[in-house]
């Protein structure tokens, strides 16, 4: 039986994809991207992903993302100077929920599985922001649990990483569910001996999950 629900954050119950959050920002400025999208947001996470878990703390996370973000708009085609004043700007106002959109879905998902007991916990690849990025939207609340890499020192595929949440949450793997975008996502759960559901907010990938309520239906 199932008693609880595992998930990412990026790209399952916060929009990560600069599509999002940047573009809008840049056409508002009257900015317009040189580059190849697709290419620049590949590097820059990839980028992230090599060194967010030496981000461990509030100062080492922000310088971070500033880089994160310098890359990414330069790899979008801005100039020097516009791309390290707009980072700047970004990582001021980190806090700024409008830099964090929410997937659709994802707090009444949320709120529903809660309301029917299930425990819930987050799972994610990120850095020492994530609880307060959690807070900043409204979903902290819902959570039994924050299993975050770059805090625990250690990050998806490795399976530690949801054995500290089900641990945290008194539960067997086979009592648990987990929902994440990636391969980490899918490696790391089934190694940890927990049922993964894939997710893609894009509806780009066909064998999975394209709205976060859907979750529900695989559930008891």
């Amino acid at each position: 039986m199932v008693r609880a629900v595992l998930f990412d954050v990026g790209n399952t119950l916060i929009l990560a994809s600069p599509r999002f959050w940047l573009l809008p920002l840049l056409s508002e400025r009257g900015l317009k991207p040189k580059g190849d999208f697709r290419k620049a947001a590949l590097e820059a996470f990839h980028f992230y992903e090599e060194h967010h878990l030496k981000a461990r703390d509030l100062e080492g996370a922000l310088l971070l993302w500033r880089a994160f973000h310098r890359r990414l708009l330069l790899g979008l085609g801005l100039e020097e100077e516009k791309a390290e004043a707009l980072s700047r700007e970004l990582v001021a106002n980190w806090r700024n929920p409008r830099f964090w959109p929410l997937t659709p879905g994802a707090e009444a998902t949320l709120r529903t599985l809660r309301a029917k007991g299930y425990r819930l916990a987050v799972v994610s690849n990120w850095d020492a922001t994530l609880p307060e990025i959690l807070e900043v939207v409204g979903l902290r609340p819902y959570f039994h649990h924050l299993a975050v890499s770059a805090l625990s020192g250690v990050a998806k595929p490795d399976p530690a990483l949801f054995q500290e949440a089900l641990s945290a949450l008194e539960v067997a793997p086979e009592e648990a569910v987990h929902v994440g975008d990636s391969e980490a996502d899918l490696r790391g759960a089934e190694a940890a001996g927990v049922r993964a559901l894939l997710f893609d907010p894009l509806g780009e990938n066909p064998r999975a999950l394209h709205a976060l309520p859907q979750v529900l239906d695989y559930l008891p």
